[in-house]
């Protein structure tokens, strides 16, 4: 299978990274740090894993990988969107650049890919999009951008989802709860998955029917129990229970 990743440089996509070439995949991965690709180049010696240095939130660069991957020959069978940048609130009020940042990588540079690889996977009648989302997306976060742009991109997968659900093109979502890799803050613990359990939870969704689906199974069903409490009281009990694990 030819599978295509965003943002593999660190973390979950690192790991998918890793996972795919040692399943034997063929595997065309992008990411924005140059030098983080060239260690995976130096770690990676399978002759079907393909690098390009790329920006998800600069367009230009994205079509330029697109002309790249067909000038090659290179159609994938599945696309993984995980590539993804979090800021927090600050005390100093909205950031509109924050939010444009955010919704570029978050939303717009997953869904570019959407648009680039949709025509020929109808025509084929074949195909797999993955978009690597969050349990921020159902509850605030700390981020009001974040947040919003991993709701955006759910809301988008499950509108996919039903516009061409005859197609026989799949769009699944993946929403991740406390995984152990940059951006979360905590100790590890049984609640937080590595990155490689993570990618793996990923990975299996090729496997299975075009849905929305959470991981690690215990955190993220919590989450959605406390849908009822309000949000105050919600901040209030995961600021407790983040200063435990901070501990």
């Amino acid at each position: 299978m030819r599978i295509f990743i965003t943002g593999i440089s660190s973390g979950i996509g690192r790991a998918l990274a890793r996972q795919t070439v040692a399943a034997g995949h063929e595997v065309w991965g992008i990411a924005r740090r140059a030098e983080l690709l060239d260690e995976l180049k130096r770690e990676f010696t399978a002759p079907h894993f393909i690098t390009s240095q790329c920006d998800v939130d600069d367009v230009a660069a994205m079509r330029a990988v697109a002309a790249a991957m067909r000038e090659a020959g290179w159609e994938p069978d599945a696309v993984i969107l995980n590539a993804g940048v979090y800021f927090a609130d600050g005390g100093e009020g909205f950031r509109f650049d924050a939010h444009r940042s955010t919704f570029g990588v978050n939303v717009d540079g997953a869904l570019f890919w959407v648009a680039e690889w949709l025509p020929d996977f109808l025509r084929r009648r074949a195909g797999a999009f993955i978009a690597i989302s969050s349990t921020a997306a159902l509850r605030p976060s700390g981020s009001a951008y974040y947040s919003a742009s991993k709701a955006a991109l759910s809301m988008a997968f499950r509108q996919l989802r039903l516009s061409f659900a005859d197609n026989g093109v799949t769009f699944s979502t993946m929403h991740f709860g406390p995984i152990d890799t940059d951006m979360w803050q905590g100790r590890r613990m049984f609640l937080v998955a590595s990155a490689a359990d993570a990618a793996a939870a990923a990975l299996r969704l090729l496997e299975r029917p075009a849905g929305s689906y959470f991981f690690p199974f215990v955190s993220t069903w919590l989450l959605r129990l406390s849908s009822l409490v309000p949000d105050r009281v919600f901040l209030f009990v995961s600021r407790l229970v983040l200063k435990r694990v901070r501990e």
